[in-house]
């Protein structure tokens, strides 16, 4: 979610885009040309939206009306370390989850703050509580970033982390600049495909492909790499994703990595589907992913946590996701939406 989306519209739009704070043009990563990287900026290799197309989904957008507030129900504190082959995930909020395997935590695009864009009083208002407390997280070993739109790389939110666990950050290629200022943080940079093995707690980090964008400003867009994780483990591979289209990437990680335990998929933010579809996926992309995948187990994500998107309803995600299982001949408890803050075990594959 860069600042054209995080901004509601209203008389003081173009003022607030053309503020100072817009980030001027520079170099967050400087390599090699490749398939998705032109020297200059990453790209998707297809047609890109245009700013008039922004104007044009702001000029068509209708608003479907959210709750101010979303008391959600408690859920039991999660629980520190793991058997091996145990595998857990909690969902937190948004794009973060805890997944915890083999004794490993894991959190993914952290988020706790009350709004996400450039000031704490500017950006898009969350309605409910964070599923867990972020003082109530069991020790962190690793945190993904999946890409640098505010509400997945969340300044505020990782300086706490990383004063409070020293965890590994692993981002796609460019997002190091971004950090410098987090002080003492510990970060690895991949690309595509690129893979980091961390010995002492067997499990290895793959950087795979998605298909989104970046920027935090005016100047700055995709000039720092987007992507999914895979967690590869003896016990069986997870993959999350934290934004993306739908893709023919998809089935390339499936002819890599064969099976995948649990898939972590987003399934809101998606109207209206003309501007969407090539940034996020529907309930009925995520399913289609799933059956890719031959996942044992699925769990969605990205829904219900900040007005961001406001032409569709709290629930449209449940009750699409529904349709689209159905459509597909998906058993139900195979693709979960869990509540914030509660507890998934995941079977064995």
């Amino acid at each position: 979610m860069g600042i054209f989306r995080i901004i509601p519209a209203g008389g003081l739009l173009i003022l607030l885009l053309l503020q100072v704070y817009s980030i001027a043009a520079c170099s967050y990563y400087n390599g090699p040309v490749t398939d998705h990287f032109d020297g200059s900026r990453f790209t998707n290799n297809e047609p890109d939206h245009s700013f008039w197309d922004m104007v044009k989904w702001w000029w068509e957008m209708e608003t479907v009306e959210w709750p101010d507030w979303v008391e959600d129900p408690p859920q039991p504190l999660p629980v520190d370390g793991t058997l091996k082959g145990e595998l857990r995930i909690t969902y937190i909020n948004h794009a973060t989850v805890l997944i915890q395997m083999d004794g490993v935590n894991i959190l993914t695009d952290p988020f706790w703050s009350n709004r996400a864009g450039p000031f704490s009083w500017l950006g898009a208002k969350r309605v409910r509580t964070p599923g867990v407390r972020i003082e109530d997280l069991p020790d962190i070993d690793l945190i993904l970033i999946s890409h640098d739109h505010y509400d997945h790389l969340d300044f505020a939110t990782l300086k706490r982390l990383v004063k409070l666990h020293d965890p590994l950050i692993f981002t796609g290629l460019g997002l190091r600049k971004r950090l410098i200022d987090v002080e003492g943080v510990r970060i690895v940079e991949l690309d595509w495909w690129q893979k980091y093995l961390l010995d002492a707690k067997k499990l290895e980090v793959v950087c795979v492909p998605a298909k989104h964008n970046s920027g935090r400003g005016l100047f700055d867009k995709n000039k720092t790499l987007w992507a999914g994780f895979m967690l590869k483990s003896a016990h069986g591979n997870v993959l999350f994703m934290g934004d993306t289209g739908f893709g023919d990437f998809f089935q390339e990680v499936r002819n890599r990595y064969g099976a995948i335990r649990l898939a972590v998929l987003p399934i809101g933010s998606y109207e209206k589907r003309w501007f969407m579809k090539n940034q996020h996926m529907n309930p009925d992309d995520a399913v289609r992913v799933h059956i890719i995948l031959d996942a044992t187990q699925s769990v969605g994500i990205h829904f219900g946590t900040l007005k961001e998107h406001p032409e569709q309803s709290i629930i449209a995600h449940e009750t699409d996701l529904a349709a689209a299982l159905e459509k597909h001949g998906v058993p139900p408890e195979r693709f979960s939406v869990l509540n914030f803050g509660e507890c998934l075990r995941v079977s064995a594959p």
